[in-house]
């Protein structure tokens, strides 16, 4: 969850430097390119890629304003020089990237620490991007860019794969969501080149893996596109799924369809409840019909119990459209 909460508050700072930017240019004002000061809290965990240390920054305010609200991100330990975690004392230690320099100062004791920050930007890196055709990055997108790793090397290993000139922001979200040549490579394996860089991310985001697909490779005869396989990862359409439905009678359902099983909560379980009261062999359409409007095992009992026991697909909708259930019956009978 945390990690989770470390890469949306990564990709919000992304977007918003981004946001910030374009206001200054918008404005005609030079952009901010000087230090940036503020605290810092730290703890050391241990992951299954090794011992990280979690930070949260906060930035000092400027002229009564803060430039951006608290963020949290981890790296590994032996990203940042001279940090000793079990000092049980006062620390100095840095992170040092092409973008710029993060010296932090504080007092680290049993595995947590707490202190202050200075970030200072390497003005010959901003001279290399101007070289390389990008406007002059403010500190903000320079701090991020120093945080997330991104230098010429990483671009110039994009350049490589095809991926030239893309904007400082979708190359900082490649860092914080893991897009990087194997993973660029595995996609182009597996059939997808040319992938768009915001594509790239979002296959990222969702969880769409080379084992995702391959296992839908396996089902389907043609090449699905990327997004349906990023539809089908936000919505829950799993192989496992899918055989599941065409156990319960629904084989050679069109994609479309399965998604929408998920999005209106077609299941097995809600096949066979309807399967139990005699609705076998509802279309596709029917059953998520069904569940739009709030046909249920329930609501068909319901009605039965009134008398009403010769209803059919179609007359449960309409009543359920209209509003008509046992309640509604009920209450009329009595009114006589």
């Amino acid at each position: 969850m945390k990690r989770t909460l470390s890469l949306v508050m990564g990709s919000l700072l992304a977007l918003g430097l981004s946001a910030s930017t374009r206001a200054f240019q918008r404005a005609g004002q030079p952009v901010e390119t000087g230090p940036i000061r503020g605290d810092w809290t730290a703890k050391v965990r241990d992951t299954d890629r090794g011992r990280k240390l979690w930070l949260s920054l906060t930035t000092e305010k400027r002229d009564g304003r803060q430039n951006w609200s608290q963020w949290s991100f981890d790296l590994l330990l032996q990203d940042f020089s001279g940090l000793d975690t079990n000092a049980n004392a006062n620390v100095r230690f840095g992170l040092n990237r092409e973008a710029g320099v993060v010296n932090f100062e504080g007092l680290f004791r049993d595995g947590r620490g707490v202190g202050e920050f200075l970030f200072t930007p390497n003005m010959g890196f901003v001279a290399t991007l101007r070289q390389l055709g990008y406007d002059e990055p403010s500190s903000q997108k320079l701090f991020s860019m120093t945080i997330h790793d991104v230098g010429t090397n990483f671009m110039a290993e994009m350049k490589q794969l095809g991926y030239d000139k893309v904007s400082l922001d979708k190359l900082i979200s490649f860092r914080i969501f893991n897009v990087n040549a194997e993973f660029i490579q595995r996609m182009r394996a597996l059939g997808y080149d040319n992938i768009p860089a915001d594509k790239l991310t979002a296959l990222k985001i969702h969880g769409v893996t080379e084992e995702f697909i391959r296992e839908f490779q396996a089902l389907s005869p043609t090449k699905l596109a990327l997004d349906k396989l990023i539809s089908f990862r936000i919505h829950g359409v799993s192989t496992k799924f899918i055989k599941e439905m065409a156990d319960a009678g629904y084989r050679d359902v069109p994609l479309d369809k399965l998604t929408s099983f998920r999005i209106h909560g077609v299941s097995p379980e809600f096949v066979k409840e309807m399967a139990d009261l005699g609705f076998n062999n509802l279309s596709a359409d029917k059953l998520i019909s069904f569940r739009i409007h709030g046909v249920s095992a329930r609501f068909v009992r319901g009605m039965r119990d009134m008398g009403f026991n010769n209803l059919t697909a179609d007359d449960l909708i309409k009543l359920k459209i209209h509003g008509v259930d046992s309640d509604y019956v009920r209450r009329m009978r009595g009114s006589r």
